[in-house]
């Protein structure tokens, strides 16, 4: 016992009052129980706090307790361990006392600490830093003896045990519901990419959880980038039917939540959108427990019956169906499903996830035809009071009330494969597929009706009535979307000589893909008229069900043993009948008849995916003849810069573009000529083996096919009121009612905006109602917060990766300065077409990447005879695209409409023949839309005749361009040409005829002429801030970057 309190290591309220008595009888109270460091590895427990006692009092029974044995003699006292005999600590006698400093003990030095140290730590540190808890519980159970001497007490810590086994602190429970009604707080999160993906194409589950209620939503996407479209349309659709503002959202930091996309439709919308912090998940702990439950109740519900795991989305979607109805909240003692509806959730109607079902079949049976299907259940429909089931004959996921279950059994022993698919229902179903809008009288009342009365299976009833506002659970987008087969009631085209031949029938091989669904407030056109958007059309209608084959056949014997391929080709053939291309004839006598060949590619999307397999059936035009089965055969297409003059000037109005393609264009376009073609390979008829087809429409291949399909469209939008540009022939324009609407043609694909957006929704419409049309949607791809950004980031990590340079040594330059190419005639030879082939995919890269245009050029002059040292400087391109693959273009929003030129060039830079380089770019506002780096036609004598040069080549460019934006409705007066050679300026200004000017071509000289009229106007510009540097010359890295950034080439990864 002790007086003094700050000796104690620990100290605590005894509980009971005990006094001690003194030997003067007097009596002192013990207000404390505490633990004393005797030195730094031995602890007296136990130890009384006496405040009134003077003397420090130590007890040997303590001391002997603890393993310690004393021996006394006259003068002092000596502490050993009982186990080693080694001494501890020691103390001398003074009259009839012992006293013991133990202050002089924990001041002893570290190896003396060391030599001192407690057996328990020791043994700690021997048994794999075991924890001490653990230690103490076998020794205190007996279940080890070789340290059952030894006291284990954790009354330090182990810098070495926090060091590996440290954890996150503990986040307690809530004790109270921290919002008052539903939607007050969401709760978000992203789980995927999943191993397999689902049925409908999907790899990624936004699971949403209501704060107040714990109701949840799944929402199913092909890929993370569609996170915020599908959270804005659960949200508005939340919020009309519960009659309820969400108030915040809370997720984690993925750059799926954290985008400006969602941040600006936040900020409209009045959301708080809240973010854990990094790394503590446990912030976000309601939605993360929440992915964990749904995943394993959708394992076990996979497993149960041997369900395939492409059923995963289905799985998922069945248990967040089933926990909304059955787990209690944990404070309000209530399910989810009754505290947001306000009613006690049914189960009559449960079944088991993958039992086997019997589907009565609809369509008209034969007497002694089997009156169902056989399939297995996969959940509940969320618009409708019907289940959902797999049809094994069909292969396709179904929505019906007419279904018995056999929840005995499964699947397990005959699992289905799509080898065992009869795909001639699935033809069938191509054939005749056309999707519309689904009416509200159609919606089914909800399944859980409560009340002893349950049905205890859904009824075919339907609801006479359902309100617009008062749609029924928002599951709609848990479903995980497969397009049915619900007949249309579309007849089936005619088998007379136009139809195709069918594919022989082949089973069905499965193969992975990802679709994407667009927002309906996206897509321009009407989806109620059948039109088939990229998500739903026949071939889409395939891709879900037979999928993709991600291998490009070479040949038609190839592709007939695929069966994803043969439904490609009957796509194409079909898609002949529909727009009545060709008739089978006899073949005719004395007529060239052209032969036909099957192109196979498969389409991706901007991550690299197949989604579809491609069959285009081309004609071998080379057996054409001028003159006797085609005429002309010239049909403009889209300029580069005239493309970026509209994205440039759409992103200064705000405008939204959209982009549609049409379906097998050409086969739009109508021909004068008499033109014979052979049988498709493959897909002879094999009644008439010898006819031919006589072509009423162009078809892919034919020498006129580009310029019928180009008249077909001008002539289409003529006659709807659509002006052609004065010199872009690509380009339509129409002002109604002052509003400006803009349609670029790039052969198939048209890019068209309005500044009025219902415009753009009924232009979708007549484009549908003449050609089949994709609906591709709002050019989002291109679009950031607050202007157009394009890049080809994708492409550039693809041209590394195909040249093997993927794991190459980034380089902050494309060229170096000391780097002079020549024709290098002793260098070592390298492959010609490797080397061909590299400068083509670069050249193809420029469109968006201006500064690697000088370079890629330069090495491009040597595609004759390419040698070591000309791939040398290839790769070191390749090398700072490897530095540099997320660079493009920024065209800001707001930014005047002022065109701006600058010439630039080098004197007899080029080795080889000492001919100039000139550079030009144009500048409209900020954003740089036209740029150019070649050499020149003639060696120039002197640097202002080559400068003189160059700006009359920037001066033919921007007159292009002036012309270009008359169709905008933008008028520009004198247009500035900045030039840092003041000689060539004034030859230019002056009509001066000396020996150093009088030689220079005459078709020079035009520059001249429109400096008279005032079209241009020659400006001086310092050589420090002359931009077209970058397209002349290499430069070191600092001009590099400056020059870069000047001209709004910048980095894409600073603008997600």
């Amino acid at each position: 016992m002790t007086g003094n309190d700050g000796m104690f290591t620990s100290l605590e309220d005894p509980g009971d009052k005990e006094q001690v008595i003194f030997g003067d009888n007097s009596k002192g109270k013990v207000i404390g129980l505490g633990k004393i460091a005797i030195s730094n590895d031995l602890s007296i427990s136990n130890v009384l706090f006496v405040k009134s006692l003077s003397f420090n009092l130590l007890s040997i029974a303590q001391l002997c307790d603890l393993g310690l044995t004393c021996e006394f003699d006259k003068n002092c006292v000596i502490v050993k361990s009982e186990k080693d005999k080694s001494m501890v600590f020691q103390g001398f006698r003074h009259g009839h006392l012992y006293l013991v400093d133990f202050s002089e003990m924990k001041t002893s030095s570290t190896t003396c600490l060391f030599s001192k140290s407690s057996l328990g730590w020791l043994w700690h540190r021997c048994i794999a830093h075991i924890g001490m808890s653990q230690l103490k519980k076998v020794v205190k159970k007996g279940i080890v003896t070789v340290v059952k001497d030894v006291t284990f007490e954790k009354d330090k810590l182990c810098s070495a045990c926090q060091a590996g086994k440290q954890v996150a602190s503990h986040h307690p429970m809530k004790t109270c519901v921290s919002t008052s009604k539903p939607l007050q707080l969401l709760h978000m999160d992203l789980f995927g990419p999943t191993t397999y993906e689902s049925i409908g194409g999907n790899l990624y589950c936004l699971v949403i959880v209501d704060d107040f209620t714990r109701y949840t939503w799944t929402l199913f996407l092909g890929d993370k980038s569609e996170t915020p479209d599908k959270f804005k349309i659960f949200a508005k659709r939340a919020q009309r039917e519960f009659g309820l503002n969400i108030v915040k959202v809370r997720s984690d930091n993925g750059s799926e939540f954290k985008n400006y996309k969602v941040d600006e439709w936040c900020d409209e919308e009045g959301i708080k959108h809240e973010f854990s912090a990094t790394y503590t998940p446990q912030q976000n702990g309601v939605v993360e427990r929440k992915n964990k439950m749904l995943i394993t109740l959708a394992r076990a519900m996979l497993d149960d019956y041997g369900t395939s795991e492409d059923f995963w989305a289905e799985a998922i979607n069945t248990a967040c169906h089933a926990s909304n109805r059955v787990y209690l909240h944990r404070l309000l003692g209530k399910t989810p499903y009754e505290l947001l509806i306000g009613r006690k959730p049914n189960f009559s109607y449960f079944r088991v996830f993958g039992c086997k079902c019997f589907i009565y079949k609809k369509k008209r049976l034969g007497k002694f035809e089997k009156r169902c299907d056989v399939g297995f259940f996969v959940g509940y429909a969320s618009n409708s009071k019907a289940y959902r089931v797999f049809n094994q004959t069909t292969g396709m996921i179904e929505e019906t009330c007419d279904v018995e279950f056999d929840e005995t059994n499964g699947f397990q022993g005959e699992m289905f494969s799509h080898d065992d698919v009869d795909d001639e229902p699935l033809r069938d179903a191509m054939k005749n597929m056309t999707i519309g809008d689904v009416k509200p009288e159609e919606v089914h009342e909800d399944n859980d009706q409560g009340g002893e009365n349950s049905p205890s299976r859904p009824s075919t009833s339907m609801s006479p009535h359902v309100d617009e506002n008062e749609e029924r659970e928002i599951e709609q987008g848990g479903v995980d979307e497969v397009p049915d087969n619900r007949d249309q009631g579309v007849p089936q085209p005619s088998n007379d000589e136009s139809s195709p031949p069918m594919a022989p029938r082949r089973p069905l091989v499965r193969h992975g893909r990802i679709s994407k669904d667009h927002p309906i407030d996206q897509v321009i056109g009407s989806p109620s008229r059948g039109v088939r958007t990229r998500s739903r059309n026949l071939v889409s209608f395939c891709e879900h069900y037979s999928f993709v084959s991600c291998v490009e056949p070479t040949c038609v014997e190839e592709a007939l043993a695929d069966p994803d391929w043969i439904i490609a080709m009957q796509e194409e053939l079909n898609n002949f009948a529909r727009n009545e291309v060709w008739v089978l004839e006899e073949r005719p006598k004395n007529k060239n008849i052209i032969g036909t060949k099957w192109v196979f590619r498969n389409k991706q999307d901007e991550h690299g995916v197949v989604v579809r397999n491609k069959a285009r059936l081309v004609a071998k035009g080379f057996a054409q003849g001028e003159g006797l089965d085609f005429g002309e055969t010239f049909a403009p297409v889209a300029r580069l810069e005239a493309i970026r003059i509209l994205l440039a000037y759409s992103s200064h109005h705000k405008i939204k573009l959209y982009q549609m393609d049409v379906k097998s264009a050409f086969l739009n376009g109508f021909i004068n000529e008499l033109v014979y073609v052979d049988q498709p390979p493959g897909f002879e008829d094999p009644r008439k083996p010898n006819h031919v087809y006589r072509l009423h429409k162009a078809l892919y291949g034919l020498k006129q096919a580009p310029r019928a399909w180009y008249e077909r469209l001008r002539d289409f939008l003529i006659m709807q009121g659509f002006k052609i540009g004065k010199v872009d022939m690509t380009l339509f324009t129409k002002d109604v009612n002052g509003d400006l609407f803009i349609c670029q043609i790039y052969v198939d694909d048209i890019i068209f905006g309005c500044t009025n957006k219902k415009l753009s929704h009924e232009f979708g419409d007549m484009m549908s109602r003449e050609f089949e049309m994709s609906m591709i949607g709002e050019l989002n791809f291109f679009l950031v917060k607050g202007g157009i950004f394009i890049h080809q980031e994708k492409y550039c990590r693809d041209l590394l990766k195909k040249f093997k340079m993927g794991d190459c040594k980034p380089i902050s330059t494309p060229m170096s300065t000391n780097e002079h190419l020549d024709a290098d005639v002793d260098g070592k030879p390298v492959d010609q077409s490797t080397y061909r082939s590299m400068i083509g995919l670069l050249l193809y890269l420029t469109a968006s990447r201006p500064d690697i245009m000088f370079s890629v050029c330069l090495c491009a002059r040597f595609q004759a005879a390419p040698k070591e040292s000309h791939l040398t400087a290839v790769k070191r391109i390749l090398q700072y695209l490897k530095h540099t693959p997320s660079i493009g273009l920024w065209y800001p929003e707001g930014a005047k409409l002022e065109l701006l030129g600058y010439s630039d060039s080098d004197f007899a830079g080029y080795r080889v023949d000492r001919k100039s380089t000139f550079g030009g770019c144009h500048l409209l506002g900020r954003s740089l839309v036209s740029w150019s780096s070649k050499k020149q036609n003639c060696v120039a004598l002197s640097t202002a005749e080559a400068e003189y040069i160059a700006a009359g080549a920037c001066c033919a460019q921007i007159l292009y361009m002036k012309q270009s934006l008359l169709d905008f409705g933008v008028v520009c007066g004198s247009m500035p040409l900045l030039c840092d050679n003041e000689s060539a300026a004034k030859i230019a200004k002056n009509p001066i005829q000396h020996s150093r000017t009088k030689h220079i071509d005459i078709r020079h000289h035009f520059l001249r002429d429109h400096e008279a009229k005032g079209d241009i106007t020659i400006t001086g510009v310092r050589s420090e801030e002359q931009l077209v540097d970058i397209f002349t010359k290499p430069l070191g890295e600092e001009t590099f970057c400056r020059l870069r950034s000047e001209l709004n080439v910048l980095d894409w990864s600073n603008f997600i």
